[in-house]
């Protein structure tokens, strides 16, 4: 098919030549800057970057660390709530919580190379009903191919490899949105492992094309799907919210340490320095050789059996020779000096002075301080929204599903985000500060519910309502407190 053969050739000369620009008519979302820079990311991650290539210099395992970092702070103690009485609440609900099992590991990643897609798919279970499961597509197997003037993908293929010995199992699946029809088409290949496919990047290579059903992970995955009356895409994509510097003209996300990938080699470059500052000075006794000897006890032992590495045979040319070496060690200059660079990496991904670094090495003026926090808290902030925006599209994307495929029958729902404040503000302070609003009828019991719980109007409103009626049941009935009273005592209050 001509469409197919369009799509392998995107597929293998992508990165490769401007075949697809002049050929196709088409820009491609991710240049050759972007691609380089992905490279460099995946392998600063997986702590295989470029400079460690050289044996004197060691990996701190800073990129992973700064994701790792950034994903805990995003998702600690995050909450979706489902609100809605109806099957497709519990549906949304249910689909929601399998997708925050294995969240975090993959926003790490995520954060890594600059962003991640969240795929829904429609899978059926042992009990032969059909439900929703997750894919996560790295952004090295990710190819936005076209987005709309407010930045969202509107065509992109995805790679998904199955390594078996040195066979390489590709699906291609390719996802197009033109006004309110969806085209999804999937097509496997099959390659041998010869340059070591194991991302997109390492090879544009393909393969033979097969049947789905060739690959038995793949087998009921329709090769081609038409989906009309639809506006969004069933994926969704995170995109890190920080400026694209790498690339300033493509829409893509950039890692969460792209702005310190050179301060990253210099404090590997100064950690192995200080290693061999360490190695360097240990102690050790010069000592003539002959004394190095070892003799034969009556047990046939070898003696004495001296430590190799702190003796070391010297022939000076003089008898009864030995001298000690322990020259004095450098190590408080050079701990300062990549104290100082993990500062600034700190500083340059917005983490928290003390994530990296050792933070009591200088004194802080409480104004300083809040600077600082300042910078951690909105880069925290930033994130999460990012994330909800995107957990919002894939919220969307299983809505789509379970009406095309009759998963859940139609009912209304809400869905909500509640993020851990603490990591963000002092939210002790703006409780204090809100509840002094409340009390001066500025604010009302629904927006500090919003503020404080991420619930919606509705929830909120509800919320209140329901403690409203619990108070009401728990107050207790004056009329029955009141002594019994007789009637004639009643008309004659002097009697008794």
């Amino acid at each position: 098919m001509k469409f197919l053969e369009f799509l392998k050739g995107v597929l293998r000369n992508m990165f490769s030549s401007s075949t697809i620009e002049t050929a196709l008519h088409i820009q491609p979302a991710v240049s050759s800057k972007m691609k380089t820079a992905l490279e460099l990311w995946e392998s600063m991650y997986v702590d295989e970057s470029p400079w460690t290539a050289n044996d004197n210099v060691t990996s701190l395992g800073l990129p992973a660390m700064i994701a790792s970092e950034k994903a805990r702070t995003a998702t600690i103690e995050m909450e979706i709530k489902v609100t809605g009485e109806n099957s497709k609440a519990d549906f949304i609900k249910d689909c929601l919580a399998k997708l925050q099992k294995h969240l975090r590991e993959n926003l790490e990643c995520g954060i890594a190379l600059g962003g991640f897609v969240i795929k829904p798919y429609i899978v059926k279970g042992i009990d032969d009903k059909y439900t929703i499961e997750f894919s996560y597509v790295k952004a090295t197997d990710f190819y936005p191919l076209s987005f709309s003037t407010t930045g969202n993908v509107t065509e992109a293929a995805f790679i998904d490899r199955i390594i078996s010995g040195d066979v390489v199992f590709s699906k291609v699946e390719y996802h197009k949105l033109e006004g309110n029809t969806l085209t999804v088409i999937n097509k496997a290949f099959r390659a041998t492992n010869r340059l070591n496919q194991t991302t997109a990047f390492s090879s544009g290579e393909l393969g033979t094309e097969i049947y789905l059903t060739e690959v038995p992970e793949w087998s009921n995955i329709t090769p081609q799907v038409t989906i009309n009356n639809i506006d969004t895409l069933l994926f969704a994509y995170f995109k890190m919210p920080d400026k694209n510097t790498v690339d300033l003209n493509s829409p893509l996300g950039v890692s969460g340490y792209a702005r310190a990938v050179n301060l990253i080699k210099d404090a590997d470059e100064q950690y192995s320095n200080l290693l061999w500052e360490f190695e360097g000075s240990e102690l050790a006794v010069d000592i003539d050789p002959l004394a190095l000897k070892p003799r034969k006890d009556s047990a046939g032992k070898d003696v004495p059996r001296l430590n190799e590495r702190l003796f070391r045979g010297v022939d000076p040319g003089q008898e009864s020779f030995y001298n000690v070496f322990s020259p004095a060690i450098r190590d408080v200059s050079l701990i300062n000096g990549l104290n100082q660079m993990l500062m600034i990496v700190e500083d340059l991904c917005g983490l928290a002075r003390g994530t990296l670094s050792n933070a009591n090495t200088e004194a802080r003026t409480a104004t300083e301080l809040r600077i600082i926090r300042q910078r951690s808290y909105a880069t925290v902030h930033d994130n999460q929204v990012a994330l909800e925006n995107c957990l919002k599209n894939v919220v969307r994307a299983m809505d789509k599903y379970a009406t095309v495929y009759n998963l859940a029958p139609e009912g209304e729902y809400e869905v909500s985000f509640e993020w851990d404040d603490s990591i963000i503000t002092d939210t002790e302070q703006q409780m204090k500060e809100r509840l002094s609003l409340l009390g001066s009828d500025v604010t009302s019991k629904s927006e500090l519910r919003q503020w404080y719980f991420g619930e919606t109007e509705a929830q909120a409103q509800a919320a209140i309502q329901a403690i409203a009626e619990e108070q009401a049941s728990q107050m207790p009935d004056l009329q029955s407190l009141l002594p019994s009273v007789g009637p004639d005592t009643a008309s004659n209050p002097a009697a008794g």
